[in-house]
């Protein structure tokens, strides 16, 4: 047999192992559908609730911030995102830019107070799958990690994205007064519908000025891995 013939001879034996090793790898590949996406520039609050002590808040709660609208700003409150008809999926992704502003104390504890740090958390289906606290004062944090009262805490800031950001009130003037972070949950999920909440228990209670939180480039995408 000629050189070039055992050449593409060769050539065509690769070119078929490859392609049934690609076919294989994207066989398995996840099925991924965006349910949710909101950026909030159009002031868009479909299908979110905002809940404090009172009951439902009706006023829109989008404001300008860091060059564009984010959803805020809150605090001892509750927002619910409810998602009906999910495509089939056994995952679920939620992520989301959290503005924390102004003075969180992270795992401190007032004194006098209700034995509760700055609290802030998430629940999916009735189910607490993410509690921690935030700092942008000289106090720890638990962020990344998950809040235990008496357990170390981590330095104020950590796993922040940006931290050069204005105050809105009380650090207003000051041009490290909200940290950034970028929120990231996956998580085992089957079920056709979804409701998502967060809130916080800030100390003192419904002290706006004094710190607050909000939410940016919320997305949840479902996710099925064959």
């Amino acid at each position: 047999m000629k050189a070039t013939q055992l050449s593409n001879k060769y050539f065509l034996i690769g070119l078929s192992i490859c392609s049934v090793l690609f076919s294989s790898c994207f066989k398995n590949l996840p099925d991924k559908a965006v349910v949710y996406s909101n950026d909030f520039e159009a002031g868009n609050q479909d299908r979110l609730t905002v809940v404090n002590f009172n009951g439902v808040v009706d006023s829109v709660k989008t404001f300008q911030f860091n060059g564009g609208k984010v959803f805020g700003n809150f605090n001892n409150n509750r927002i619910e995102l409810k998602l009906d008809t999910l495509p089939t999926h056994n995952t679920l992704k939620i992520t989301f830019d959290l503005y924390i502003h102004d003075k969180w104390d992270g795992d401190y504890l007032i004194p006098g107070g209700y034995n509760i740090p700055d609290v802030w958390q998430m629940v999916l289906d009735g189910g607490q799958i993410h509690v921690t606290t935030f700092s942008n004062s000289n106090f720890g944090q638990s962020f990344p990690k998950n809040y235990v009262a008496g357990t170390g805490s981590n330095p104020a800031r950590s796993d922040s994205w940006n931290t050069n950001l204005p105050g809105l009130c009380a650090l207003k003037s000051s041009p490290n007064g909200t940290s950034m972070y970028k929120i990231e949950i996956t998580t085992a999920h089957t079920n056709n519908q979804a409701n998502i909440s967060c809130n916080d228990a800030l100390q003192p209670f419904a002290s706006f000025c004094l710190k607050s939180w909000s939410i940016d480039n919320l997305m949840v995408t479902a996710i099925q891995y064959n």
